[in-house]
């Protein structure tokens, strides 16, 4: 089963970062639209794994202790850099907290032997890029955009599975672990 370990957005949040795809889609730039039901912020990417591990994880993450938080989106930017673009993304702020959530999780992923991640950004993905003619455009574009701050709480994060359809992923949670 393919799986990750997420964040979910509020719908509020999703229809702010719904807004900035429609401001970007108009950019000249061949590109994928996460669909609005599925934006997110990626804690980590599992990939493939069998159930035992699935069983394995759940286990682990039970034990991650965490505080709930207050977040808010931050600003756009894009993967790898402004002149290779794959993904445009929304930071979430403080992005401090995510990184010691995620570091926490990663921790704890190590002792069964989970890769730990070489690079975490705390981001949401708005889309993935496939050309892109006039990069300075999307990047101008990108600045112009005003993101609304959009505070909510983080109260837990979320093991999904991911099955890849002609259509686009479709999303099923496996697991809920809440933070404290």
């Amino acid at each position: 089963m393919r799986c990750f370990l997420a964040i979910e957005l509020p719908e509020e949040t999703k229809k702010e970062l719904s807004r900035i795809q429609k401001e970007i889609a108009d950019s000249n730039v061949k590109m994928k639209l996460v669909e609005k039901e599925n934006l997110h912020l990626t804690l980590k990417f599992f990939g493939e794994v069998s159930d035992y591990q699935v069983n394995k994880i759940k286990e682990l993450l039970k034990q991650v202790r965490f505080e709930k938080f207050q977040a808010n989106l931050g600003i756009s930017g894009v993967f790898p850099s402004s002149s290779f673009i794959r993904v445009v993304w929304v930071s979430l702020e403080p992005s401090e907290k995510v990184k010691e959530l995620h570091g926490k999780i990663d921790e704890m992923l190590e002792k069964e032997k989970f890769r730990k991640d070489k690079v975490f950004e705390s981001h949401v993905t708005l889309a993935r890029v496939k050309f892109v003619k006039d990069k300075q455009q999307i990047m101008n574009k990108l600045k112009e955009i005003k993101v609304k701050p959009m505070k909510f709480q983080i109260s837990s994060f979320v093991l999904k599975k991911s099955t890849l359809t002609e259509k686009g992923p479709v999303y099923e949670d496996v697991a809920r672990f809440d933070l404290t």
